[in-house]
């Protein structure tokens, strides 16, 4: 899907949204039903949304569902901002991670993402990472951070300072500060 159709997609999607709680307000307008003030959290959001589920399958086959309690989405700045986010990766070979955190940040334009606070990865192998922060960089097909992070599995616990997954080469490597306990 080119950009310019992504683009379109969310641009539709926002007008989708505000088009229906126009429909809706007018229902319960005519109902003489009394209406409740929407409530807005920033003045540039131009979208809110609770509940969300976005999916997207990216050029290399991976498939993105990204989970969240709300969502809002900035179209001037091309952000959506997430609060208590899930993003599930299925890999174009079936391997799976299940990442989850308190806020997250998506760049709509560049498709990179950020999430912070209580960030835990966890794979299909069995493997946990935790950290308080994590980027993915779309163009480098990179997941990475520079702050303290664990990984754990049955077999063993390694702790370090910074990590970077290279997804298409499925390379981890942890940066510095490396500990390895076997279990």
């Amino acid at each position: 899907m080119t950009l310019d159709r992504k683009k379109g997609f969310v641009i539709a999607a926002a007008v989708l949204a505000v088009l229906s709680t126009a429909v809706i307000l007018y229902i319960h307008n005519r109902a003489d039903a009394p209406v409740k003030a929407l409530k807005v959290l920033a003045e540039n959001v131009d979208l809110q949304i609770k509940n969300i589920l976005f999916t997207e399958v990216g050029g290399s086959g991976e498939k993105w569902e990204i989970r969240a309690e709300t969502a809002q989405y900035m179209r001037k700045e091309n952000v959506v901002l997430f609060d208590k986010v899930s993003v599930k990766l299925v890999l174009e070979d079936g391997k799976t991670f299940l990442m989850t955190g308190d806020k997250g940040r998506f760049m709509t334009a560049t498709k990179d993402m950020d999430v912070v606070g209580n960030v835990v990865i966890i794979s299909d192998q069995g493997d946990r990472y935790t950290t308080d922060h994590l980027n993915y960089s779309n163009a480098g097909k990179k997941i990475f951070t520079d702050g303290n992070v664990m990984m754990e599995n049955a077999r063993m616990k390694i702790t370090g300072v910074g990590m970077n997954l290279l997804m298409q080469a499925k390379e981890l490597k942890i940066l510095s500060k490396v500990k390895v306990q076997t279990k």
